[in-house]
């Protein structure tokens, strides 16, 4: 078994913690925060919390391609993060991250960050008593982003968390980093971010009038463009609805039906 263990020159001095929990198993003082798909847990360094997501491991096929043509999700979020840090956006502060191989077979992988504490989800602005301040920037934050040429293929409020710095400004943390772009400037591309910000036509719509302040772009043009995005994400997800239903058996094809 190899291990490929990469680790910020920042946090060096905590390697022998780093190793442990790739080279191993989860530590014993750890506290399990989500468990799903894949594993979120905070633990102590030695001086420093930490973030451990431990990503589910892939498939046979993925296993291959995680280490010969495409880079692992543990690797991506440890490199956007550090590339979103250099951009000057926020995001919990990339410690490391881990893959265990055997051969040409990714197994184990996990990405270790800092912890982020006192921040808020976006999810549901609406119902944020800063609403009101809070959107507007918020918009400005995406047209910053699409700026730079950062495209988040993963842009949905769970993603995206706020704090209030001492002055009163909004400062925007984003996680779950492994699928994004950069040096991205095609105004479709970007626009995409528009697709599941919000599940609410009306704070869509909301959202993309105040990105056309933000850009000194037309207001209704935006408006419809971040509606399309949301209508196409529903379309999506009601394909994929379908599709599952079809797959178990739940709609019989018309012949079938006759018979």
């Amino acid at each position: 078994m190899e291990y490929i263990i990469k680790i910020n020159p920042a946090y060096e001095k905590y390697r022998p913690a780093i190793e442990e929990i790739i080279r191993k198993v989860r530590p014993e003082r750890s506290t399990v925060i989500y468990k799903g798909r894949n594993i979120l847990y905070k633990t102590d360094l030695g001086g420093v919390t930490a973030v451990v997501k431990e990503f589910k491991k892939p498939n046979a096929v993925n296993a291959y391609a995680y280490t010969t043509v495409r880079k692992s999700k543990a690797r991506r979020s440890f490199e956007n993060a550090s590339k979103m840090a250099s951009l000057g956006f926020l995001t919990p502060g990339p410690i490391a991250y881990g893959e265990e191989r055997d051969g040409l077979r990714l197994g184990r992988s996990c990405y270790i960050s800092l912890e982020l504490t006192g921040a808020t989800e976006m999810r549901h602005w609406e119902d944020h008593p800063c609403a009101a301040t809070l959107v507007p920037a918020f918009a400005s934050e995406i047209w910053r982003l699409h700026q730079a040429g950062v495209w988040h293929k993963d842009f949905s409020p769970g993603n995206i968390l706020y704090t209030i710095s001492p002055d009163g400004r909004y400062e925007f943390h984003y996680v779950d980093l492994n699928r994004m772009k950069f040096g991205v400037h095609d105004p479709k591309r970007l626009m995409s971010m528009f697709r599941s910000i919000n599940l609410n036509p009306a704070e869509t719509a909301r959202l993309g009038r105040l990105y056309a302040a933000a850009s000194g772009k037309d207001a209704a043009a935006m408006e419809k463009e971040a509606l399309r995005r949301l209508e196409g994400y529903f379309a999506e997800r009601r394909r994929k609805a379908l599709f599952k239903r079809l797959i178990h058996g739940r709609i019989l094809p018309e012949r079938n039906r006759a018979e």
